[in-house]
């Protein structure tokens, strides 16, 4: 997944060793081990950047399957995270406080990403960029992907380009996937708008164009 921060990058090992399967950097002296120490939050490095975040790279949205062209779509979210390391004092700590020890803060815009992975070499065979996270989902025909947006666009990208085809601005976010069905011989397309859920309470700073979209639900249905 690509970085949406310049200066930050990936805290985890460097790979893998093939015959004990720890991380390769892994020393058996060291009773706390620190993979990639730049980028490693700890008390001498108190603040890093890493990616991807804890929204992404791929979380709860679904994903879809093409079995003719063997390709998996993949509904991305684009994200980084700041750690900070700061010490827990007792007057820094309030009775009945809702308290983890630390977590996560959200300083870079969240953007995505429509993948598709080509199944027989796990290589990326297509990649669309958007310009917020992907939190809708995807559904896939034998020519189209169907996908939405939490700017409220629902679109049909061709399944071998990923070109968008066709675009639908529903004046709320999606954040539900899309699903068919036929009636009388003829198909539909339907899929649940209104934005909600973890992202207007814990990430809606990091888009905040999508402070504006009007969170109510409707249905819409369309025909092919």
């Amino acid at each position: 997944m690509r970085s949406t921060a310049p200066a930050a990058s990936s805290s985890g090992a460097k790979g893998l060793d093939a015959e004990t399967g720890k991380p390769i950097e892994y020393d058996p002296k060291n009773p706390v081990q620190r993979y990639n120490a730049s980028v490693t939050p700890h008390r001498e490095n108190k603040v890093a950047d890493i990616c991807p975040g804890n929204m992404g790279g791929k979380n709860w949205p679904p994903t879809s399957y093409n079995p003719d062209l063997k390709l998996w779509y993949i509904p991305v979210i684009e994200s980084c995270n700041r750690i900070t390391v700061e010490e827990a004092t007792k007057d820094k700590l309030k009775p009945r406080e809702f308290w983890t020890g630390g977590g996560p803060s959200q300083p870079f815009k969240i953007t995505g990403s429509v993948t598709a992975i080509d199944v027989t070499t796990g290589k990326i065979a297509g990649k669309m960029e958007t310009p917020f996270p992907n939190l809708g989902g995807m559904l896939s025909t034998p020519d189209l992907v169907f996908t939405g947006q939490p700017s409220g666009e629902v679109m049909a990208l061709d399944a071998k380009t990923l070109q968008k085809l066709w675009e639908f601005n529903t004046g709320g976010g999606v954040n539900a996937p899309p699903v068919t069905f036929s009636v009388g011989g003829k198909q539909y397309v339907a899929i649940l708008v209104g934005l909600g859920g973890a992202w207007d309470k814990w990430f809606i700073e990091s888009t905040p164009e999508l402070k504006k979209i009007q969170p109510g639900s409707m249905l819409y249905v369309f025909s092919l």
